[in-house]
C-alpha cells in the first residue's frame, strides 16, 4: 500500500492548481487566472499564499483522473479496469506543469511528490497490465519498495535475483515475464485481479456496505463488469427491467434466493452478499437510510 492517502493527493493537486493560476496572472491577466482557480487572490495579486481549500475539486477533470488512477494503481480491482487516456493524461499532466513559482523558485512537484507518484504507479500498472517492459522505477513503484531494493536485486543470483535485459542503461529496462515473475515474489506487491472470485478490494467494498441505496450503487458499476452493458443485465439474470431496477435503487424486497442468484449471475462470493443485502435491507427497513427510526 502506499505510504499516503488519496487526501494528501488531492491536497498537493490543489497546490498545483494555485501554482497554475499564478502562472495565468503572468500569462494572460488577474481575471482570467480567477476564471480558472474559481475564486479571487484577496491578500495580494497572486495566489501563492491563498488557502488551498478554497478550491473546489469539481471543477477539475484532472481530479476525476487522479482519483481513478489511485485506486487503480494502489488498491487494483475489476472496477478500476485501465484507462490508457487517464493514465495518458496524468503524464501529460505532470510533465506540463509549472516548475517554478511566480517568484521564479523551483518547485519539486513535477520529479516528486504524491501527484508524481500516482502518474507514475499507474503508468507502471498498465504496462504491466499490458504486457510492456518495465523500467527498474515501475518495479520498484508496483513491488511498494525503493528504487536501490530494485537495485540490489539485479545483484542477487536465483530465484530472489532480478535479471535485467543486457545492455539497456538509463533507464535499466526488465522484460515484462521476468518483472512479473519476480513482483509475484514481493510482499508489497498487490496483483490486478482477473475476476470477481479475486478482487479482495471489491469484497472489502461489499463487507463495508452500510445501506441499499450503497449496494444498488455497487451493483450498477458492476453491470459493465459483469454482462458488458447494463442493458443485457435483464436478460442474463431472467428478471424483468422492474425487479433489476428495485435492486438498483435499494428498494428491493429482500429475498435469500434472489439475492443468491444474483451473486452467482454476476460472481460474487454467494454467503458474503447474501449476508450484506439482507442486512443494509433489514436496516433500511428499520432505521430507514438516512438512519431515523422508522415507526
Amino acid at each position: 500500500m502506499p505510504k499516503f492517502t488519496k487526501q494528501d493527493v488531492m491536497d498537493e493537486l490543489r497546490k498545483i492548481l494555485l501554482v497554475q493560476a499564478d502562472h495565468l496572472i503572468i500569462t494572460a491577466s488577474a481575471d482570467v487566472a480567477e476564471a480558472f482557480i474559481g475564486f479571487s487572490a484577496e491578500d495580494s495579486y497572486f495566489y501563492e499564499g491563498s488557502d488551498p481549500n478554497l478550491i473546489d475539486l469539481s471543477r477539475f477533470n484532472v481530479a476525476h483522473q487522479f482519483d481513478w488512477c489511485f485506486d487503480y494503481a494502489f488498491t487494483p480491482s475489476v472496477l478500476t479496469r485501465h484507462d490508457e487516456s487517464f493514465v495518458q493524461d496524468l503524464l501529460v499532466f505532470m510533465q506540463g506543469i509549472p516548475r517554478t513559482d511566480h517568484g521564479g523558485d523551483m518547485l519539486q512537484f513535477l520529479h516528486e511528490g504524491y501527484c508524481h507518484t500516482v502518474a507514475e504507479a499507474s503508468h507502471a500498472r498498465f504496462a504491466l497490465e499490458e504486457g510492456f517492459d518495465l523500467n527498474t522505477s515501475q518495479v520498484a513503484l508496483m513491488a511498494n519498495m525503493t528504487e536501490g531494493a530494485v537495485r540490489n536485486a539485479l545483484a542477487q543470483k536465483g530465484e530472489g535475483g532480478l535479471r535485467a535485459i543486457p545492455g539497456t542503461k538509463n533507464p535499466v529496462m526488465i522484460e515484462h515475464a521476468e518483472a512479473l515473475r519476480w513482483l509475484h515474489g514481493r510482499r508489497g506487491f498487490v496483483p490486478t485481479p482477473e475476476d470477481l472470485t479475486d478482487d479482495r478490494f471489491l469484497t472489502a467494498q461489499i463487507s463495508n456496505l452500510r445501506s441499499s441505496r450503497e449496494l444498488g450503487q455497487l451493483l450498477g458499476r458492476l453491470q459493465w463488469v459483469a454482462f458488458k452493458s447494463p442493458e443485457k443485465a435483464p436478460e442474463a439474470l431472467e428478471w424483468s427491467e422492474e425487479k433489476l431496477k428495485s435492486w438498483l435503487e435499494g428498494t428491493q424486497v429482500f429475498s435469500a434466493e434472489d439475492a443468491a442468484h444474483l451473486a452467482n449471475t454476476i460472481g460474487f462470493d454467494v454467503p458474503l452478499f447474501v449476508g450484506k443485502a439482507q442486512e443494509v435491507t433489514l436496516r433500511r427497513d428499520l432505521q430507514g437510510e438516512e438512519g431515523e427510526v422508522v415507526k
